[in-house]
């Protein structure tokens, strides 16, 4: 069985298929995130009547993934992430094994020896410690991990239009990973250290996104941007407000940074000798892209530039959220396929 799972910072997705009917896929994911309770009897008994699971550590209850959302009305502390940094944490040892837990469950039991279990790592599969440490997750759970970038699985999920080729941008919660493939092989990528997460703080800051504990300590709501952001009215190049028109601007900063990125892989010798003067089409993955506008807003950027003429098409693809995933899925079975054939020769 072929499994794959991305660790973003956002939400850790997992897929596999059916092993009843081959060309059904299932899907999975859980928040990044876990909330953290005081072990008060009531707050075990609210758990226990709303049958949420939750882990016990010192004078904490922890509820996390998905679940970590429905308990903010017991407290109105913001959830802790379990990429700090948008890293594997080194110091969070709550986190850690939650992580642990997180991959054991979510990955299929019924599973045969040597499966090939495909990953992401957050920040870039050059992160080593971070790569080692979810790849052991993956060998405790009976799979053999391949570590892939999220850059070449979104274009392994989206690229047959253009012959796996062209540029690939994913952006997710703390990180930006770009890459520019030629037929399907990378000739360059590079990440950069921001994602939505700084829109999220910078909105919430300026905007005054606000939650008390019961302490009467101040928190920035995160959740409250995020869910603002989700209305389809929104629109990064058709802004009615302030705080539209902010939005637009710190997306504008990420974008131009992306742009300067690309602008300088594009002008790596790697690049120029393999794709010349050929005109390349940019696709975009991650929850990110999936605002209204994204698009043109890029293409503004790669336009001030002055990389424009050197681009055939911005688009961002359907369902971005999981591009990602599915193109992990589709490196694993690749790759199953190639070992099977040097097993018969």
């Amino acid at each position: 069985m072929i499994t794959a799972i991305d660790f973003g910072c956002y939400a850790i997705r997992t897929a596999f298929r059916d092993p009843a009917t081959a060309a059904a896929i299932t899907l999975y994911s859980e928040r990044s995130e876990y909330a953290i309770l005081p072990d008060q009897e009531s707050h075990r008994q609210a758990l226990l009547e709303r049958e949420i699971s939750y882990g016990a550590c010192e004078d904490n209850l922890l509820v996390f993934g998905n679940r970590a959302g429905q308990v903010r009305w017991l407290s109105r502390k913001s959830c802790a992430p379990l990429f700090t940094d948008g890293g594997v944490p080194t110091t969070d040892a709550p986190a850690r094994q939650i992580l642990h837990v997180l991959t054991k469950a979510m990955l299929p039991q019924n599973r045969t020896e040597g499966d090939y279990c495909c990953f992401t790592v957050p920040g870039g599969r050059n992160k080593t410690s971070h790569a080692e440490f979810l790849a052991r997750l993956i060998q405790m759970s009976g799979f053999v991990p391949v570590p892939v970038s999220s850059c070449e699985s979104a274009l392994l999920a989206s690229g047959a239009e253009t012959h796996f080729t062209g540029a690939t941008i994913v952006i997710g919660a703390e990180s930006t990973e770009i890459g520019i493939s030629r037929f399907g092989v990378e000739l360059a990528s590079q990440t950069i250290a921001v994602g939505s997460n700084w829109i999220d703080t910078e909105l919430a800051t300026q905007f005054k996104f606000q939650v008390w504990d019961e302490a009467g300590e101040c928190y920035l709501d995160l959740e409250a941007v995020r869910e603002w952001k989700h209305d389809d009215r929104i629109h990064l190049r058709h802004g009615t407000s302030e705080r539209e028109r902010t939005l637009a601007r710190l997306y504008g900063a990420v974008l131009d940074q992306i742009a300067r990125a690309t602008r300088q892989m594009l002008l790596s010798p790697e690049v120029k000798s393999g794709l010349g003067k050929q005109r390349l089409s940019v696709v975009c993955a991650g929850g990110p892209t999936q605002i209204a506008g994204f698009s043109s807003a890029l293409s503004e950027r790669l336009v001030d530039h002055d990389i424009a003429s050197q681009i055939l098409s911005v688009k961002a693809i359907e369902d971005a959220g999981h591009a990602v995933v599915r193109g992990l899925l589709i490196h694993g079975e690749l790759e199953a396929r190639r070992h099977s054939r040097q097993s018969a020769a």
